[in-house]
C-alpha cells in the first residue's frame, strides 16, 4: 500500500508502473513512476498493490513471479 515510498526513496521510481494506495498517488506521479488504480501492478519483478482488500491478487502475483525466476538487474537513477 505505503512501500512505493520506499521505491521513491531510494530513487527506484522513475519510469516504473505501479500502484499504492490513493493517498501517495501524487508522491509516486512526482518521482516519475506511472500510476495505475489497479489491484496488482509489477514492473521487471517489483510487485505493488493499493490497500489489504487486493491481498490474494498481491499474493498469487508474487507466486508468479518466482515461479518465472529472474528480470536481470536494473540502476537506479543517481
Amino acid at each position: 500500500c505505503h512501500a512505493p515510498w520506499l521505491l521513491i526513496e531510494a530513487g527506484a521510481a522513475k519510469g516504473r508502473d505501479m500502484t499504492s494506495v490513493a493517498s501517495i498517488r501524487t508522491d509516486v506521479c512526482n518521482a516519475g513512476g506511472r500510476w495505475h488504480d489497479e489491484a496488482v501492478v509489477t514492473d521487471q519483478g517489483i510487485i505493488t498493490s493499493r490497500n489489504p482488500g487486493d491481498l490474494d491478487a498481491f499474493c498469487a502475483k508474487i507466486v508468479e513471479e518466482v515461479q518465472e525466476g529472474g528480470h536481470g538487474s536494473r540502476q537506479l537513477a543517481a
